[in-house]
């Protein structure tokens, strides 16, 4: 549906050249939601905006549908843009307009009729729960309510993409929460391809289906989900992640124990799918001469599929404790973590 094929942009000022994307390869399939995400500077809303060719590529191909976006005539690239809409951070709305002229404006200057105008506005309206604020004006709306009238917006021309620029960033918790669920809605109803950047990981978390990690202008690792969740190659992916999953033991329940060093039997044990529910440590202290203290853990859902994650400490001989771990291992993931207290 999307596809980066060795996709370079190079801006120059005054005789230096800036890499802001650099040999992207990447490709969203029809009727995903696809994640870029990376801290600021990485190249994310350069890249896409190479996309609909609001920034043009200096060196790569963009297809869009099957057509290369970077040798279409402007004719012909209007018309692929018609298929391609997008949802901005401040979202962008026509101030001195009612919520009802702001979502119609794209059909206005697509020359549709009064009655078609009317009815699809009417009818985005309704499916994005703004049916009743037609007639208000953008300072009379919430921060969720004035995304809400982006989005419709966007929608009005019926478009098959949705490129999402930082959409949810300026909003709260619970109102990023019901943005990300009409975006999903919108996704499974009317089988629209999603395209959104972010620096938010559980933005990513909740709604995507793939991502791609920028950093520097370029791709540094991209996959599943879940896979970059469970296992992230990078540490800049691995940063994101953790600002989801705390992996590290909070320093209040270390000041409450007494020594650390490396005599300590401390580890992560990771669960994974059905394995999350799966009484493994129960059984060790029942099985084995050891005491299992859980200093932390938490269990999230990605994609509808459960991920553990426990920092424990197994208090017991060596000899037990190396038996523990041996049948630990049968079942799940689990290394050793070296406690630094300082």
């Amino acid at each position: 549906m999307i596809e980066f094929n060795n996709v370079s942009k190079v801006y120059e000022h005054e005789g230096q050249h800036l890499t802001a994307v650099k040999d992207a390869n990447l490709q969203v399939e029809r009727g995903e939601i696809f994640g870029v995400i990376g801290f600021s500077g990485a190249g994310k809303s350069t890249l896409v905006r190479l996309a609909n060719q609001l920034e043009r590529p200096t060196s790569g191909e963009v297809l869009v549908d099957g057509f290369d976006m970077t040798n279409l005539s402007a004719k012909d690239l209007r018309s692929v843009r018609r298929q391609i809409s997008m949802i901005f951070q401040h979202f962008n709305l026509l101030e001195s307009k009612t919520v009802y002229h702001n979502v119609a404006f794209p059909l206005i200057l697509a020359g549709e009729s009064k009655s078609t105008i009317k009815e699809r506005v009417e009818e985005i309206l309704d499916f994005v729960g703004l049916k009743d604020r037609a007639n208000y004006y953008a300072d009379q709306l919430s921060g969720g309510q004035k995304q809400r009238v982006g989005i419709a917006r966007a929608l009005a021309t019926s478009p098959n993409i949705l490129l999402c620029d930082e959409a949810t960033s300026a909003l709260d918790p619970e109102t990023t929460q019901s943005i990300l669920e009409l975006l999903k809605r919108i996704r499974d109803e009317y089988n629209m391809t999603i395209l959104m950047i972010t620096h938010e990981m559980d933005v990513i978390k909740d709604i995507c289906d793939r991502v791609a990690v920028m950093e520097g202008g370029e791709i540094i690792e991209q996959g599943a989900i879940f896979d970059l969740f469970t296992n992230p190659k990078h540490s800049t992916t691995r940063k994101f992640v953790e600002s989801v999953m705390k992996a590290d033991v909070p320093k209040s329940i270390l000041a409450d124990i007494e020594t650390y060093n490396d005599s300590r039997h401390i580890y992560r044990v990771t669960f994974l799918r059905s394995r999350a529910g799966e009484p493994v440590l129960s059984r060790v202290a029942k099985k084995f001469n050891v005491e299992v203290n859980i200093l932390y853990g938490q269990i999230l859902e990605i994609q509808d599929t459960p991920f553990g994650n426990l920092i424990v400490e197994l208090q017991g001989g060596d000899d037990e404790v190396l038996k523990s771990l041996n049948y630990i291992k049968e079942t799940v993931s689990v290394e050793r973590v070296l406690v630094d207290a300082s």
